[in-house]
């Protein structure tokens, strides 16, 4: 039986785009960074997120990493 001459490709992970609250646009590959509170209550709190470039520049640090 005769090998297959094409390389298999690997899959590729679909990449989501969220808004950075600190350069005010649409962007790829951004981390939480925050939550504020806005009231009492379970599950009221808004979130922000940066992207690398805002990370490096601001100096932020995503809530995962701390």
């Amino acid at each position: 039986m005769a090998e297959p001459t094409q390389t298999q490709r690997t899959p590729t992970t679909p990449s989501a785009y969220a808004y950075c609250a600190w350069h005010k646009g649409v962007t790829r590959d951004v981390r939480l960074i925050q939550i504020e509170e806005t009231g009492s209550g379970p599950g009221t709190g808004r979130q922000r997120f940066a992207c690398h470039p805002c990370q490096i520049t601001h100096g932020l640090v995503p809530l995962a990493d701390r």
